[in-house]
């Protein structure tokens, strides 16, 4: 398998994180993987570090998630926000004659690029094992060594939780055998379908992070309680539903706009990136001590008076 790297642009953050962006190109499908890396500063002797993909909503790129990328550097994981052609930022300049942006989305989700997306994860996750073996071809920032494969996580917002619900092997899809846990912000499932069917054969921890006016841009009849449907009917691993009091379905992408993020985004943000760190940290780096506070009151106390917290616990 090969890529080529057509953009490299490293920002020097405050803290001792990296971030750089790549654009990839898997030539068996013949399409762009654009990807942005969060890696702590390491050394030659450092410890590999666990792996968590993001995938965006439609619209949205991999210049989201940059509060939730910093949070998980900081915290010893490398994160790589994907950016998946043909339901991406893009679509917004490249509508057909007379469409609107929100048609042009509406457009976008669909089967077929639901399954490039899914695609995507592999060859995102085949690459990285290539260059985790050999000498990296990105000659300033190195991943040669550099990441544990024993310990990988996904992420995603809207559409991109239906991405993180495929590479975790909810129908009709297969899972992808790395994959420890998931994280669902603005959960979705298929209308007109079981979804105790549709959810039966999941067995990957998850954490579903939705809020009381999460409703779909897409729909206006959307319910935004039908995003708990998932974990209500998910039963083959540990499950954990976070709801914010207020919150919209744009509270978790952490795309950057003009404005700069509400008051909302800027408490609600930190909260988010801690409680899905403390996630991975339980289910990827299989942390003891992430594990007791997460099953126990955890997340109820760091929601405070931000909203609810619910688990289902196989064990």
């Amino acid at each position: 398998m090969l890529s080529t790297v057509i953009l490299l642009t490293l920002m020097s953050l405050q803290t001792e994180v990296s971030s750089w962006t790549e654009d990839w190109y898997d030539t068996a499908r013949e399409r762009s993987v654009p990807v942005r890396f969060f890696a702590p500063d390491s050394n030659e002797k450092s410890t590999p570090a666990p792996l968590i993909l993001l995938s965006h909503g439609l619209g949205g790129s991999r210049e989201g998630f940059g509060y939730l990328g910093q949070a998980l550097s900081e915290n010893g994981y490398i994160a790589a926000a994907m950016q998946h052609t043909g339901s991406d930022a893009n679509l917004r300049t490249a509508r057909k004659s007379g469409e609107t942006s929100l048609q042009a989305m509406a457009r976008a989700a669909n089967a077929d690029e639901a399954q490039h997306r899914y695609e995507d994860v592999k060859f995102i996750l085949a690459e990285l094992e290539e260059r985790n073996r050999e000498k990296s071809k990105n000659a300033e920032h190195s991943l040669t060594g550099k990441i544990d494969f024993d310990k990988v996580g996904i992420g995603g917002h809207s559409f991109g939780s239906h991405t993180s619900f495929a590479a975790a092997g909810r129908f009709p899809y297969k899972r992808i055998d790395k994959i420890k846990a998931a994280v669902l912000m603005s959960p979705n499932m298929p209308s007109n379908v079981n979804p105790a069917f549709f959810h039966k054969n999941l067995s990957v921890p998850m954490l579903h992070l939705t809020g009381t006016n999460d409703g779909s841009p897409l729909d206006k009849s959307f319910d935004p309680n039908d995003r708990r449907i998932p974990f209500d009917n998910i039963n083959g691993a540990d499950q954990y539903l976070i709801i914010f009091d207020g919150g919209n379905h744009m509270l978790f992408s952490g795309h950057p706009r003009p404005l700069g993020r509400t008051p909302m985004e800027k408490k609600c943000q930190p909260v988010i990136a801690e409680i899905i760190t403390l996630f991975f940290d339980a289910y990827v780096k299989e942390n003891e001590t992430a594990m007791k506070k997460i099953q126990g009151g955890g997340l109820t106390e760091m929601m405070k008076t931000l909203g609810t917290a619910e688990k289902k616990l196989l064990r």
